[in-house]
């Protein structure tokens, strides 16, 4: 299992005994109706979509907030030869859709593939034109619309690494500030085949 921490938020690479959690998230209508699918998800369905996707080239995180398992975040469809993956995520518990968890999840896991493991130089991310809440969120952290995309329903974004080094480093300044100061990422996991080299590459430099 790998594991990232930072602003206060854990994320926990999801596993087989969250994913009815996440299913139950995922149903919601205020969640479904974000998303382009969206059938409802039988549990069938979802014990055969964790097969498809927990492997190497799919990261899907359970998010920890205050103690509590709060949502789900992903960087998904990664390919080494194409240098970006496609984001995601989602605040399941309604408790906590307005709190900092979405925003603290974010840097910590864009830290730690842009950053830390230097996995990637772009990140993508699909967000339905009718979702201003979601493409506000995502400028700010500084994904730009791609060109031909302007009339598209699942509108398609990219951030570089170099923009989120300028819009990113605000971000992440106000994140710590807001935890006293505590800005230090910290991972941890198991070397597996459902992890990329780099990341195992990265575990094992820690353990020596």
């Amino acid at each position: 299992m790998l594991v990232i921490e930072q602003y206060g938020v854990k994320l926990k690479r999801l596993s087989q005994k969250d994913i009815e959690r996440v299913r139950r998230w995922r149903n919601q209508s205020e969640i479904a109706n974000y998303m382009e699918y969206r059938n409802y998800i039988t549990p069938e369905a979802q014990k055969e979509w964790f097969k498809t996707v927990n492997n190497k080239y799919n990261y899907y995180f359970i998010i920890e907030f205050e103690g509590k398992k709060v949502g789900v975040i992903n960087a998904k469809n990664y390919l080494s030869e194409q240098g970006f993956g496609e984001g995601g995520i989602f605040i399941g518990d309604k408790n906590y859709i307005n709190s900092f968890a979405a925003v603290f999840a974010t840097l910590c896991l864009l830290n730690f593939m842009f950053i830390t493991l230097k996995l990637c130089e772009k990140s993508r991310a699909r967000i339905l034109i009718t979702n201003k809440k979601a493409i506000h969120y995502n400028r700010l952290i500084g994904y730009k619309l791609l060109p031909n995309q302007e009339n598209v329903y699942n509108q398609l974004y990219e951030l570089t690494l170099d923009d989120y080094l300028t819009c990113g480093a605000k971000l992440n300044k106000a994140a710590a500030i807001l935890n006293n100061d505590d800005s230090a990422l910290t991972y941890s996991g198991t070397i597996c085949e459902e992890n990329d080299e780099k990341i195992n590459q990265l575990l094992l430099s820690e353990s020596l």
